[in-house]
């Protein structure tokens, strides 16, 4: 059966051809009333509209950005699972793609990439047919991995992994309309609210060619696939011969994008557009799950009305561009969350969103497809001790006091990573000591050095630091504004119910 936490989409006419009534009653029923009786309820429904317009762009914002990276389906159909514009995981539809090292810093395409694990990407049309996800069997201990699975609206919907100890076999991943039973030798069915899912698999790799070669071999157990290719037994996946597999649109190529890099630096969501890119949206999802249902129905409503008259268009285009104007302006490193102690800021429901439709906006502008809190934390700031913006011209110190290190719980895979970013959240492109982010992969590796006294200073700068302890814990910072983000994976309870604090980040020259 048809999960019973969906809703269907309502007609958009009546029997009799009318719209439907939310949309008539928008209408007064006597607007040219004389003296301007009828204004007050004329400007009443108004007022109303671009409120809820404003509301519905802010809940439809990460829908339309999930549906809209479904265009890499066309771009690799024919090809195989590889790498889109040569740079990130990209797939046919229901597949899995891969990369076989960390993001390329130089891309300008995916905002604030982490450079820990290795990547596979699957978007998934389940209305289509279900999925064979499949977890990794042969797993050296204490080796991160997981498979995150989100809905259309980006919220953790599964959370496969090391850390939950999910059993290594096949899982069916299935759309809200899906009826019947998996066929034999699957370990689950999991169940999406939404038609287009995104399966997206991370596995740790440390800076070693060792360790490097340890995730691709994780990795290349997981993966996904439609069930229509499904065979008996475990899929060996590829991710190094997906990452020969660089596929460009017509028209570009390797050379173009190494040329000028910020081609691909396009919003994945645009005010002139939004309507009628929800209007897509929401026709490949006519179910939605019980926290998005009633805005689905208002967001309806509102394409109705906009195809009614143009005076309404012209009203919703408007309140369309300025919440798209503002939600991008203001989802900054230095607004976004709230405190999490000594000037560090965090969504406390990462991935787990329920109704907080600003909070999942927010992310899906900075960092779309976050874990599961549980899973992962994820701290960020864009400013110093004082309140002010981070600026790479300038020296900045963070420091851990002995036996002061982010928790995590390194049995399952958990690690930690301190990730420097530019004022737009990509690395910079090239690093004078390879480094992009510090953390768990240097201190496992001994690079980092301690003081007398068991601290650990990290020092934050464009300028390499004259002396050799301030050199050994250098995280290079670009020229201008940058942002910070610290991820802790597999939190433990001191992170989970705040009680521990990151050290502040103070200028120090």
């Amino acid at each position: 059966m048809p999960g019973t936490d969906t809703l269907e989409r309502p007609a958009t006419t009546t029997a009799n051809g009318e719209l439907p009534y939310p949309v008539r009653q928008f209408t007064p029923a006597h607007p040219d009333l004389k003296n301007g009786a009828g204004v007050p309820a004329s400007l009443a429904s108004e007022h109303y509209v671009e409120a809820l317009a404003r509301v519905v762009y802010v809940w439809g914002h990460p829908l339309v950005n999930t549906f809209g990276r479904t265009s890499t389906w066309e771009l690799m159909k024919g090809h195989g699972p590889g790498m889109a514009m040569g740079l990130f995981p990209g797939c046919p539809k229901n597949w899995m793609g891969y990369v076989d090292d960390y993001l390329p810093a130089q891309q300008r395409k995916v905002v604030t990439p982490n450079n820990d694990t290795i990547y596979g990407a699957c978007f998934a049309d389940l209305g289509e047919e279900p999925v064979v996800i499949q977890t990794p069997q042969d797993v050296p201990d204490g080796h991160y991995w997981t498979i995150q699975i989100v809905d259309a609206f980006t919220t953790v919907t599964h959370q496969l992994g090391s850390a939950s100890g999910t059993p290594a076999g096949k899982y069916l991943w299935v759309g809200p309309e899906w009826q019947g039973e998996a066929p034999d030798g699957f370990v689950e069915v999991l169940r999406s609210p939404t038609n287009i899912g995104v399966a997206m698999a991370r596995s740790f790799a440390a800076r070693t060619p060792e360790g490097k070669a340890r995730a691709r071999a994780v990795l290349n157990q997981m993966g996904a696939l439609p069930l229509s290719e499904d065979k008996p037994g475990r899929h060996q996946f590829d991710c190094e011969a997906s990452a020969r597999n660089k596929v460009y649109p017509a028209g570009l190529t390797a050379e173009i994008l190494a040329a000028d890099p910020d081609l691909l630096r396009i919003r994945p969501v645009h005010g002139e557009t939004f309507w009628d890119d929800l209007e897509k949206a929401l026709d490949a999802n006519p179910q939605v799950g019980p926290n998005d249902a009633p805005m689905a129905a208002q967001a309806r409503t509102l394409l109705d009305l906009r195809k009614s008259d143009p005076r309404w268009k012209a009203l919703l285009d408007r309140a369309a561009l300025t919440a798209d104007a503002e939600l991008y302006e203001g989802a900054r490193y230095d607004q976004v969350g709230v405190d999490a102690g000594n000037g560090w800021q965090r969504q406390d429901n990462g991935g787990a969103w329920s109704t907080d439709w600003y909070g999942r906006a927010l992310a899906a502008v900075i960092y779309i497809y976050v874990n599961d809190y549980h899973e992962a934390i994820y701290f960020i700031r864009g400013t110093d001790a004082k309140g002010e913006l981070l600026q790479g011209r300038y020296r900045y110190t963070m420091r851990f006091e002995k036996d002061q290190l982010p928790p995590v719980d390194r049995t399952t895979g958990g690690f930690w990573s301190l990730t420097m970013y530019d004022r737009d959240y990509f690395m910079t492109p090239t690093s004078p000591n390879e480094r992009h982010n510090i953390g768990t992969v240097n201190l496992d590796a001994n690079e980092l050095k301690f003081g007398a006294d068991g601290s650990l200073t990290l020092v934050l700068s464009r300028d390499e630091p004259e002396d050799e302890e301030g050199k050994a814990n250098w995280l290079p910072a670009p020229d201008d504004q940058f942002a910070l983000i610290v991820r802790t994976y597999v939190p433990t309870e001191p992170l989970l119910n705040g009680s521990y604090k990151l050290p502040d980040v103070k200028r120090s020259g």
